[in-house]
Order: structure tokens, then C-alpha cells, then sequence
């Protein structure tokens, strides 16, 4: 029999991810609360990729203090996590380890300009989940999780560590630990940045760029990411990152991809964490990347057009 774990998880929001967490900790007889931005939006049912419901009865945090035992999840849009830190400081210990949930980019240098020397540890996922109504979640895509500890931690904890990657394995499994996180995050990234804007801009699910009218775009994106990832110390090819990108659509083919969700909802995108991080990026290596600033740019103008 498994260990119990001690302390509470906090998962901050009440989004797809977050909820899944919810249930997998719930399912795993973990203590957890789940705490939407606003309470009407508080997930109160999950279905499973198998087809079952599981009502989650994590119920609204209450104010106390979180400890060392405790783990906060931020599994947040990029645009939402400089907000909800600031609302979750005056309530950590300076031990409280935080699990960092992130789609594209740049979420660790939000947390570090608030709380330099806490202890974080990011984590990045493939599971499908959408959000159908405000209180209902379906999972609709099994994936996998590849979590690892931010790079400028001040010290190694190894205790905490393994609490925290046992926490994480048993509420969104399977989880791999990967020794270079931010690498790992570099390639989410790649995929993201064709995936997700190719998918809001033509209205399609992720299978849709099957489609042979895609394959010179899936190319030249793929193309600028290895450029600015070589700059950044990562050695992959074209032919790598390409390969990385099918396996993925072809893993995910009847989902929605969380842009495209977006924009058919009308709400802020995380393009500027995505291809707007790899426009930013390459502006600082004089590197030229056309094809991933005009897909910066056209999000940007869908959302200009409904904000």
C-alpha cells in the first residue's frame, strides 16, 4: 500500500487541468482544495476518459496559513499567474513548495519576480481535457506528464522533491521525471507553436492539420523553432521537431487544441507565451522568424476584434 500523503494540495483556479487534478487526487485519497478565480466557475464534476463521473468534493480553501507539507499548484494560463501569486503570497511558508503547470513560457520568470527563493518545481502535460460547462469537466485525451525542478532553486531538498513528484504521480499520472525541465518545456513549445494557432486560425481540431495543405507550415515553423532553440543550446533537428509534432496531432487528433478553445469562446489566448515568447526570443539572437510573427500577429488581431 502506497504511503499517505501528507499536508493538502492547493490547486489555485478551477480550469480543465485543475480539476483533473482534483479528481486524480481524490481518487487517490489525497487531501486537496480547488479554488476557482470566480465561485460560479467551481468544477463540481468530472467524466472520466473511461466514461465515468466522479463528483470532486474538494470544497473553497479557507485562509490558514499553508506549511512545508503542503504543495500550491498554479495550473494557470500565462496571463493569469502573475495575479493569482499575488493573491496566494501572504498565505506561504517560506518552505511551501510550488508546482508550476505551464502550456508555453515565461511562467517561472513570473513567479520569480514575486517569490525569488521559494522552491518550484514545473510540470508539463499531454492529457486532453475541456471544459463543457462551468461546472463540468470531461477528460478526453490520455497523456502524459514530464515534471522536473525549476533550474535556479537555491537549494536541493531531496525529501521535498520526492513528496512532491509522489504527489504529482498519483494525481496525474503517469508522470516521468525529466532531469532538464526547461528542455522539455522548449519542446511543448514547439509543438504548441504549430498546433495552436494553426488549429484557432482554420477552426479545426488538432487532426485537421493531417491535412497535406499543412505540411509546408508544419515545416517552416518547425524550421524557426530549431533556429531559436540552437540558440539556446538545444541541438534538434528539423526532421526531430516535425516528427515531435505528428506524434502529437496524430495522438490527439479529436481534441481542441486550448486556442482554438479561446478563440471560439472569445477569451484571451496565451499566443503571447507561445509564439510571441519565440518572436521575443529570436528578436534578442537577430535571428528572423516571419512565419511564427505572423501567426503572432493574427491572434492577436482575432482577440483585438472581440476584447
Amino acid at each position: 500500500m502506497a504511503n499517505p500523503i501528507r499536508g493538502q494540495v492547493h490547486i489555485v483556479g478551477s480550469g480543465a487541468i485543475g480539476s483533473l487534478i482534483a479528481a486524480g487526487a481524490q481518487r487517490n485519497q489525497i487531501s486537496y482544495s480547488l479554488t476557482p478565480r470566480r465561485p460560479e466557475q467551481l468544477t463540481q464534476r468530472l467524466t472520466s476518459y473511461s466514461g465515468q463521473s466522479r463528483w470532486l468534493s474538494g470544497n473553497l480553501t479557507s485562509k490558514q496559513k499553508l506549511g512545508p507539507d503542503d504543495l500550491l499548484i498554479f495550473p494557470l494560463k500565462a496571463y493569469q499567474l502573475e495575479e493569482a501569486v499575488k493573491q496566494w503570497m501572504e498565505r506561504l511558508d517560506e518552505s511551501t513548495p510550488i508546482l508550476l503547470l505551464q502550456n508555453g513560457m515565461g511562467g517561472l520568470e513570473t513567479i520569480r519576480k514575486l517569490l525569488p527563493e521559494h522552491a518550484v518545481y514545473i510540470a508539463t502535460t499531454s492529457h486532453g481535457v475541456l471544459k463543457t460547462q462551468p461546472h463540468e469537466v470531461k477528460h478526453t485525451g490520455f497523456g502524459r506528464t514530464i515534471f522536473g525542478e525549476a533550474p535556479d532553486n537555491s537549494a536541493v531538498d531531496d525529501e521535498q522533491l520526492e513528496r512532491v513528484f509522489e504527489t504529482v504521480s498519483r494525481c496525474l499520472q503517469p508522470v516521468t521525471w525529466h532531469k532538464n525541465i526547461i528542455e522539455a518545456l522548449w519542446l511543448k513549445l514547439a509543438v504548441n507553436a504549430v498546433i495552436n494557432p494553426l488549429t484557432a486560425l482554420h477552426d479545426i481540431q488538432n487532426g485537421g492539420l493531417k491535412d497535406e495543405r499543412f505540411a509546408g507550415h508544419i515545416d517552416d515553423i518547425s524550421q524557426e523553432m530549431v533556429a531559436v532553440m540552437q540558440s539556446e543550446g538545444y541541438r534538434y533537428s528539423v526532421q526531430d521537431l516535425v516528427g515531435q509534432v505528428r506524434q502529437v496531432i496524430n495522438a490527439t487528433s479529436q481534441n481542441y487544441s486550448s486556442m482554438h478553445q479561446d478563440v471560439k469562446h472569445k477569451r484571451p489566448t496565451e499566443i503571447d507565451a507561445i509564439n510571441g515568447y519565440i518572436v521575443q526570443t529570436a528578436q534578442k539572437k537577430g535571428i528572423d522568424v516571419p512565419i511564427n510573427a505572423f501567426l503572432y500577429k493574427k491572434i492577436k488581431s482575432l482577440e483585438a476584434a472581440y476584447s
